[in-house]
């Protein structure tokens, strides 16, 4: 795959402790499906901002520290966002009884905010988690997903990336924020092929 590419990457840490990662590309996009090579993010200001594409913790090992708390459970969806000035994945699964729910510190991995509910009853015995699992094996990372989806976008600031599934496609769904729009890309999570764009007016 051929890149004609010109780029500018800029991390910007707010006061808010909002992510701000702002870039403009130009890129011949003639196969989506290809992973681009990694492209370093250089955090601006303090020392303590952070590169939502290179966090101590990755999605696999949120994953992982989901599974060892909930060992008899699926994963059914997994968001990375910035809270209070820090990283978080927020996981989600499902026995076949229950459904689970934590937040894993992108910096070292400590578990908090842990949610257990009961199904209702037609949701248990497997119902709903066969239904809603996703497979976590050879998933793109939050780093390709966010590269993938910066081909569909011209400029914007990374909010959040999201992993979820879909009519049995398990994808990464990454916000973008503009001035006065959002703008959502879905991405097959498995072979980075593009599935969706979407752009909706920001709340005044």
């Amino acid at each position: 795959m051929k890149f004609s590419k010109s780029t500018n990457l800029v991390l910007l840490a707010a006061c808010s402790g909002a992510l701000l990662f702002s870039f403009s590309e130009q890129l011949n996009d003639s196969n989506a499906a290809t992973f681009p090579s990694e492209t370093v993010v250089y955090a601006k200001s303090t020392a303590k901002s952070q590169k939502i594409t290179q966090t101590d913790v990755t999605a696999d090992q949120a994953i992982k520290v989901f599974k060892d708390e909930h060992p008899k459970s699926d994963v059914k969806s997994l968001t990375l966002e910035k809270k209070q000035g820090k990283y978080f994945y927020e996981v989600e699964g499902l026995s076949n009884s229950e459904e689970h729910e934590l937040k894993v510190a992108a910096q070292n991995k400590k578990v908090s905010d842990k949610e257990t509910e009961t199904l209702d009853r037609v949701e248990q015995k497997g119902v709903k988690r066969q239904e809603e699992k996703i497979d976590t094996q050879d998933l793109m990372t939050v780093k390709q997903a966010v590269k993938q989806a910066q081909k569909k976008v011209k400029s914007g600031n990374v909010t959040e990336v999201s992993l979820d599934k879909d009519l049995g496609i398990t994808y990464w769904e990454v916000e973008f924020e503009q001035s006065d729009k959002e703008v959502t890309v879905n991405i097959n999570a498995n072979n980075g092929k593009f599935l969706s764009r979407e752009t909706s007016e920001l709340d005044d």
